[in-house]
């Protein structure tokens, strides 16, 4: 069985096109970010420009954080 590895994920509210983004970073790499749009949370992997909806914050970020561990294991 693989032992169990613990990461930091920070997140930070930064401007991007004149939009405030949750930005998610784990050791300085960015993860992805969340975007709010009408009620809704818009989670955008790094380096992609397709977004994901979620109707909460913590969908948002649960997501991008399953993806990271998904194809940094």
């Amino acid at each position: 069985m693989a032992k169990e590895q613990k990461i930091m994920v920070q997140q930070e509210d930064v401007t991007r096109n004149g939009h405030t983004v949750s930005v998610l970073t784990v050791a300085k790499n960015e993860i992805g970010y969340v975007e709010t749009i009408e009620n809704r949370f818009l989670a955008y992997i790094a380096g992609q420009t397709s977004a994901n909806r979620f109707k909460t914050m913590d969908d948002a970020v649960a997501f991008l954080i399953s993806e990271y561990h998904l194809h940094h294991s």
